[in-house]
């Protein structure tokens, strides 16, 4: 069916369906009706709401049988029908009001009285107009307004245009800027983290990135064609770090070595240098270096390593300290012997952990297992694409703990926390270091205190001697009390903290008794006679309690 002959049906639909209509109407003093046929399938008009409401209007001298009459030819013509004499004719009128700024336009109807005329959309129209409205017109309320008013009530009849902000200009970084592992599964399932490709490098003036200029906006209008200018877009500032440099018009921006492209936390640019040694020990000293260390070999246990950029690291490592304010790659594995520290502001990488400590400002992924070592991440602590085991030691997370198996069948205590925000992070770590600071002087008084003892055994002391087994034993009562305090302080702050509602705890394959799982204010998943095998996840449900979200095994062959 064509366009014009859909409409003609319409139209021919819509006056079939038409009801008929009356008006009364005052004309110096004598009232007028007048009455319009229905369509072919509209209903008439009907007599008895006709007189109804000539009765109410108080119209005199009737007759009713000639009303009737009108009523049934419904020839559409004004015709007399008696004396108006309830006073003279007031028309119906449009009160028009503004909002204070003057972006809404309001009409307020007044009714007519004594057979006045009621006001078409036209008369509505110059009401405003003569307010001073030009401009946002809203018609589908002005045909309303004037087919059926409602009177005494207040409607909203005109709204200006808003200007629209010019959108803020931004930088364009032409590089990965992600610094995300790809973590990429081989043909038998395994990732190997050797090949994460988080150290990416440009050559000298490469172009690393460039500013887009603000977007233009749009003007905005109020309800009496006032034009009201948008708000401009901002340009972005440059936030540069050493070793890049900008163009001349200030619009893009250029390495100025070649090296290693960084956009640091606080949204800064730089390059980093990168050095690389063949190794760490004696022959090099501890490493404090402004950019990126790579490590060919071993580094000896002892020395420290701290870099401004990022830390990669060849072959497993031992008792070390190593530092980076970007992320610590380690191709082997950490194991350290219950002493030395891996730290990075960013992210942290390795094969695995033993009896070692790391701390990553993001997140921690490690390959094979993670055993017996203190770990705490502000984000996610991933133990994932070789066996994925986690045995034993203290894990902190703020987000999410994953892993493929969770405890050793030995029943090895394991104790995991989740849902802790970064700066109750940074407080338990603080209450660490004052507990292993304790300990240390702890340990010295006890050695010192056991010598004397031992002498004692062999000989009279002297009287200096003696004074100090006595200042000993007082360091050592003071010291076990503070230590004890301080332990009982770092437990209690463990299970006082609001925990994140998103976090959880995740084993892919099985759970042994021995672990331990907290999510904050006495909220704990213990595993106590028996394995749980299949999908473990721990985290808290709608109705703040600890949930195990299970999916079972399939039987063992």
């Amino acid at each position: 069916m064509s366009e014009s002959r859909h409409t003609d049906k319409l139209l021919q639909e819509l006056e079939d369906m038409e009801n008929g209509f009356f008006h009364i109407e005052n004309q110096k003093g004598k009232a007028y009706l007048k009455v319009t046929p229905p369509g072919k399938l509209g209903m008439p008009v009907d007599a008895q709401q006709v007189v109804t409401r000539i009765q109410l209007f108080g119209v005199e001298n009737i007759d009713e049988k000639e009303i009737r009459k009108i009523i049934k030819d419904a020839d559409g013509k004004e015709h007399p029908i008696g004396i108006w004499s309830g006073g003279s004719p007031e028309d119906a009128r449009a009160e028009i009001t503004t909002s204070d700024d003057r972006m809404q336009a309001n009409v307020y109807l007044h009714p007519p009285k004594h057979g006045g005329k009621t006001l078409t959309e036209a008369d509505i129209k110059l009401a405003l107009n003569k307010s001073g409205i030009q401009f946002g017109f809203i018609e589908e309320i002005l045909q309303e307004l004037a087919t059926i008013p409602e009177y005494h009530k207040s409607y909203t009849v005109a709204e200006g245009i808003n200007p629209q902000s010019g959108g803020d200009g931004n930088i364009e970084y032409l590089f990965d800027t992600s610094n995300s592992p790809h973590l990429e599964e081989d043909e038998h399932g395994k990732i190997d983290f050797r090949e994460i490709g988080i150290i990416k490098s440009v050559q000298s003036g490469a172009i690393l990135a460039r500013k887009i200029q603000p977007q233009p906006g749009k003007n905005g209008k109020n309800v009496y064609g006032d034009i009201i200018p948008y708000e401009p877009g901002k340009e972005i500032d440059w936030k540069l770090g050493p070793n890049v440099h900008v163009s001349e018009d200030s619009k893009e921006v250029f390495a100025s070595i070649t090296g290693r492209p960084v956009i640091d936390r606080s949204g800064t640019l730089r390059v980093d240098e990168v050095i690389h040694l063949e190794k760490v020990d004696f022959s090099t000293g501890n490493v404090d270096f402004p950019g990126t260390i790579i490590v060919e070999e071993k580094i000896a246990d002892g020395f420290k390593l701290n870099a401004k950029g990022s830390l990669i690291i060849k072959k497993s490592v031992g008792k070390v300290y190593l530092h980076a304010e970007g992320d610590v790659i380690l191709s082997g594995g950490f194991m350290g012997r219950g002493g030395g520290t891996i730290q990075a502001d960013g992210e942290i990488y390795a094969r695995f952990i033993e009896q070692g400590k790391m701390i990553s400002g993001k997140s921690v992924y490690i390959e094979e297992a993670s055993m017996h070592s203190e770990i705490t991440a502000e984000e996610d602590i991933v133990v994932q694409g070789g066996r994925g085991e986690i045995i034993g030691g203290e894990l902190i997370a703020g987000r999410s703990i994953i892993c493929n198996k969770l405890g050793a069948v030995v029943e090895t205590k394991t104790i995991l926390t989740v849902g802790t925000p970064p700066e109750f992070i940074e407080e338990l770590e603080k209450m660490k270091r004052d507990i292993l600071e304790k300990k240390d002087v702890l340990i010295k008084v006890e050695q010192t205190l056991n010598r004397l003892l031992e002498e004692a055994g062999k000989r009279e002391l002297s009287e200096d001697e003696s004074n100090t087994l006595h200042k000993l034993r007082e360091v050592e009562k003071r010291y076990s009390a503070m230590l004890k305090a301080s332990q009982t302080q770092y437990s209690n702050a463990l299970n006082s903290y609001e925990p994140n509602k998103d976090s959880y705890v995740e084993a892919q394959r099985e759970i042994h008794p021995g672990v331990e799982i907290n999510l904050g204010k006495g909220k704990y998943y213990k595993v106590q006679l028996n394995p749980i095998t299949g999908k473990s996840k721990v985290t808290l449900g709608a109705d703040g309690n600890v949930h195990n979200e299970r999916s079972s095994s399939k039987p063992r062959r």
